[in-house]
């Protein structure tokens, strides 16, 4: 009988490792490590990078029939001191890598700014085709952004073209992309994101984000907000979830970082 393998990948501080499960037993039935000086990653990774901190897989970008994915620097310096990158991988089958691309300050087509110490690519989501072009489209995380007050965060939703390179941006943060929730300072709004379906039913994919030193009822207590989303990656409308929002009856404690 033909054994049934499913693809998984697991973040690991510096390096990626792809392993292939038998989706029977959940047993390994074998691995492929992609770093620096493995799996044929020509990225060209500095020391502190932190690549593998967040990771997904995107679909066939490139349509040669093998899953591709993003893969988060947040650390890397491209512009300035750990402003942070993503790497969109496109996979052979066995787990290497055929290519890379790099989106930073400098590469890729970005061209949304970054600062020193945004952490840009701390996490990553795929949101499907959300401007219908064919393409899937990704929301990256960007946790120390300083739009608005020190630290409160921000979600780039980046528009891709098949070959992994930016054909636009929208930036969602305190002071961008139609977000009206009310981020305080050290909020660190974009510390998680996760596609939620299309939750309204107006045929968009909708965005959870964590604001993991969300304040509501204590300090770093936590919250998520739920994005409504635009086709154009603006923000329709929200739901914030926290200890004194959204219904939400669990209890939380101070320091919990909900989100």
């Amino acid at each position: 009988m033909r054994r049934i393998r499913q693809l998984l990948f697991l973040p690991l501080p510096a390096i990626l490792a792809a392993l292939f499960v038998n989706e029977a037993s959940g047993q390994v039935v074998s691995e492929q490590k992609i770093s620096d000086t493995a799996g044929g990653f020509g990225g060209g990774l500095d020391d502190g990078d932190s690549f593998g901190r967040s990771v997904t897989s995107i679909g066939d970008l490139d349509g040669d029939g093998v899953r591709d994915i993003a893969v988060g620097a947040r650390f890397d310096d491209d512009g300035g001191p750990n402003r942070g990158a993503l790497y969109i991988v496109l996979l052979h089958a066995d787990g290497t890598v055929k290519s890379e691309q790099k989106i930073s300050d400098t590469q890729g087509g970005f061209s949304g700014h970054l600062d020193d110490q945004d952490w840009f690519g701390h996490s990553v989501a795929p949101l499907g085709d959300l401007d219908g072009d064919g393409v899937v489209d990704l929301a990256v995380g960007s946790l120390e952004d300083d739009d608005g007050g020190l630290n409160r965060g921000a979600v780039f939703i980046l528009f891709l073209n098949h070959d992994g390179t930016v054909k636009s941006e929208q930036k969602i943060s305190d002071t961008e992309g139609g977000f009206t929730g009310v981020l305080d300072d050290t909020d660190r709004f974009g510390v998680s994101v996760q596609a939620v379906g299309d939750l309204d039913g107006d045929s968009v994919v909708d965005l959870a984000v964590g604001a993991r030193n969300d304040d509501d009822g204590g300090p770093d207590r936590g919250a998520v907000y739920v994005l409504f989303l635009n086709h154009d990656g603006t923000v329709a409308g929200h739901q914030k979830i926290s200890d004194w929002f959204g219904t939400f009856d669990g209890a939380l404690d101070d320091l919990d970082r909900f989100g």
